[in-house]
């Protein structure tokens, strides 16, 4: 998947926009890769009278379905600076550095924004195990 390449890094949140280094979607995120598996297993159900022609038939499906069966984690969006998943550049930039000097806790303003830098939407979802049934009549 295409990507627009930035030449600064911007803070988060802010509505500052950065240049553009080679062309618009010009870098790309990484390859993704995903398995699922779905195991079934049909009955079929009969009932009412035994040789009767108004004997009632339904089919009933188990099944087990595994999506991201190896647990993969597929990068789904990346930052524009880095094109990282997990950091987009401000806080290690000189830009980010000044300021951050000038506050009253540059600690936990650095701690802050890693938290609100790690977005799980950057990820595609974890392995997910569904059990069910199925009952056609």
């Amino acid at each position: 998947t295409p990507y627009t390449r930035w030449s600064k890094a911007v803070a988060q949140g802010s509505n500052q926009r950065s240049n553009i280094v080679g062309s618009i979607n010009g870098n790309y995120k990484p390859w993704t890769f995903r398995t699922n598996l779905r195991l079934d297993k049909n009955v079929q159900l009969t009932w009412g009278k035994k040789d009767s022609e108004t004997k009632k038939k339904a089919n009933l499906n188990i099944y087990v379905q595994v999506l991201n069966l190896f647990n993969t984690a597929n990068i789904l969006n990346v930052y524009n600076f880095t094109g990282n998943a997990n950091d987009d550049g401000y806080l290690s930039s000189p830009l980010a550095q000044s300021t951050i000097q000038n506050l009253n806790s540059p600690q936990g303003f650095s701690n802050q924004y890693t938290i609100n830098m790690n977005n799980p939407g950057n990820y595609s979802r974890p392995r997910v195990i569904r059990i069910g049934l199925q009952l056609d009549f």
